[in-house]
């Protein structure tokens, strides 16, 4: 028990002495966490939306649809209506496949016929306005919101003008624009909206520009069972039911997120090995800071698994910590990224164990892998060599005679630059690592934006296309993430960079380089990683995204565009890189010398 309270005290010690790195890595992993919460809950809550508006509006286990108005096809329906697997039924309701005119715009229309009284199923929920009246339009929400509609405004359904007298949603249809669930006289379905008028209006709509048909819901007493009821039931060839359960209207919705789940997905998978890029740099920093301390530790007593206890506890305890950030943001921004349809209500996020387990080992392996290396170096470091280290001690480069003729006859920045790179070619893998996700985003974001405008063809008026939109605001929400990650990884990889050579770079400014040339030279050795991480990323974005979305067919982007892209990467990291390097480059000389040399 002593022990581990012993434990414990210094691993709040190492964290209340160094709050900014603490702070850094709760936002490197956190970050990764909350796009992989995000990912991983955009199906879950797509269902809850389903399930809250199907709740709301009383929606039915079944909606039966015919092809024509005839009286076979209303025996047809009463005959599925006194099926023993029934409980409740609501209609027959005329439907007619119709156009609506809104501001001079023509698109595709379901217009169902209701009563102005509440029906058994299917009730549907007013958002606005009021229910139907005679002479009234209540229009569906997605579809009103597409159309830029709201109540108190005029449309034309079918040829005859109509006020909106409501805006409502309902779960008995498709999210727009999925209106219809079957095409008119059962053929092939088209983007639609969706209208109620009363059934009177809706017989009386003109007989040239609407297909009639008629439409039923029905509750089942085993909500669970409507896919089998729905293909089990008998039909006759001379009248054609369509059955659609509810399950597949809700999978209906949820494709509207078929891209935006990937995206996010892999998205989280880039800003973990981007913060495992961050965070292994600060791990290796924090653990040259504490080898004298491990040598104390160990003098006093400490055995070597206590001493990796102590400094890989610290970054669990931040790493567990990251997560549970993660997925509290993860809750705020999923409804942000997973609602582009008002065709459906809010519902609650749920954080379920499917949410929760995955976080929590993504926070854990970015935390060992980025922090076990350092930690079992310092670890089994020897009492007396970690007693008399100094602090951030690299070992020195022995070049051969050849390289230091030719480094002789190169600019001091850039002899000075390339020195550095020399002294921790791991971290320039490291680096470029952190960048390769950043290309890799950019490239998907260019190569999405390369790609014909995706629109819903509703017959006359094109309209925007909710999915198209989705993605496109998912890939550049992650890749404004990975942005923000580069930038802090940069910062952290130079400024960690002037703490190793803080010395060598005070006796280069000794023998006459300037603080201008200490700057460019800490630039300088970050520009390796930025044109490897570049160069590899903007490729992968590209196979990545043909293979995860656009298909292997898609327009790839001009070429100019991605020379620019990892240009740009390459110079983003150059002009950071310049700040930490002309902070540490003011510090004055005397005091590092007499400090490396007491």
């Amino acid at each position: 028990m002593g022990q581990l309270l012993l434990v414990c005290r210094l691993i709040l010690a190492d964290l209340r002495r160094r709050p900014v790195q603490a702070a850094v890595f709760l936002l490197t992993v956190g970050t990764a966490a909350t796009a992989l919460a995000v990912g991983l809950s955009v199906a879950g809550v797509t269902d809850a939306r389903y399930g809250e508006t199907r709740a709301a509006t009383a929606g039915p286990d079944v909606v039966a649809q015919t092809e024509e108005d005839d009286p076979s096809a209303l025996e047809e329906l009463e005959a599925l209506a006194h099926s023993p697997d029934v409980s409740v039924r609501s209609g027959p309701y005329p439907i007619r496949y119709a156009s609506v005119t809104v501001r001079g715009q023509q698109a595709r229309v379901v217009v169902e016929g209701r009563d102005a009284a509440p029906a058994a199923l299917d009730r549907p929920l007013v958002t606005s306005g009021t229910w139907l009246s005679d002479g009234a339009v209540v229009v569906e929400r997605g579809f009103a919101e597409a159309l830029g509609v709201r109540a108190g405004d005029r449309i034309t359904v079918a040829g005859r003008e109509f006020p909106v007298s409501g805006i409502a949603v309902t779960a008995a249809h498709s999210a727009f624009p999925g209106a219809q669930g079957t095409g008119p006289h059962g053929g092939p379905s088209d983007y639609s909206g969706l209208v109620w008028l009363t059934q009177t209006d809706t017989r009386a709509l003109s007989a040239p520009q609407s297909a009639p048909a008629y439409t039923m819901h029905l509750r089942l007493a085993d909500p669970g069972g409507a896919p089998e009821f729905t293909r089990d039931f008998p039909h006759h060839d001379d009248v054609r039911l369509h059955l659609h359960a509810w399950q597949d209207t809700a999978t209906r919705d949820s494709k509207v997120f078929r891209d935006t789940e990937p995206a996010l997905l892999v998205g989280g998978w880039l800003l973990a090995v981007s913060a495992v890029a961050g965070a292994a740099v600060l791990a290796a920093v924090r653990a040259a800071e504490q080898t004298r301390r491990v040598g104390l530790l160990k003098a006093v007593g400490a055995t070597p698994g206590m001493v990796m206890t102590v400094l890989l506890a610290q970054y669990l305890v931040l790493a567990l910590a990251a997560a549970g950030l993660g997925l509290v943001a993860g809750v705020l921004l999923t409804p942000v990224l997973a609602g582009p349809s008002a065709s459906l209500l809010d519902a609650a996020v749920p954080v379920t164990a499917g949410v929760v387990l995955p976080v929590l080992v993504l926070a854990v392996l970015v935390a060992v892998a980025s922090t076990a290396g350092p930690t079992v170096r310092a670890a089994r470091t020897p009492t007396v060599p970690a007693l008399s280290t100094v602090s951030g001690a690299v070992s020195p480069v022995d070049p051969s005679a050849g390289l230091t003729a030719l480094a002789g006859k190169l600019p001091v920045p850039l002899l000075l630059g390339l020195r550095l790179v020399a002294r921790r070619p791991s971290r320039v893998v490291v680096g470029a690592a952190g960048i390769a996700t950043v290309g890799v985003a950019v490239s998907a974001a260019l190569m999405v934006r390369a790609q014909p405008p995706q629109v819903y063809d509703l017959g006359g008026t094109v309209l925007r296309n909710l999915r198209g939109e989705q993605t496109d605001r998912t890939i550049l929400a992650v890749t404004a993430a990975l942005l923000v990650l580069a930038v802090v990884n940069t910062i952290i990889i130079t400024w960690s960079t002037a703490l190793d050579a803080r010395r060598t770079l005070a006796v280069a400014r000794a023998f006459g380089a300037t603080p201008g040339q200490v700057t460019a030279a800490l630039a300088v050795a970050q520009l390796p990683s930025a044109l490897g991480g570049a160069v590899a990323g903007v490729p992968l974005g590209l196979g990545l995204l043909r293979v995860l979305s656009v298909g292997p067919g898609a327009a790839p982007p001009p070429a100019g565009w991605l020379t620019a892209a990892a240009a740009g990467l390459v110079v983003l990291v150059a002009a950071i890189a310049t700040v930490p390097a002309a902070l540490d480059a003011r510090r004055p000389v005397t005091p590092v010398l007499k400090a490396e040399t007491a």
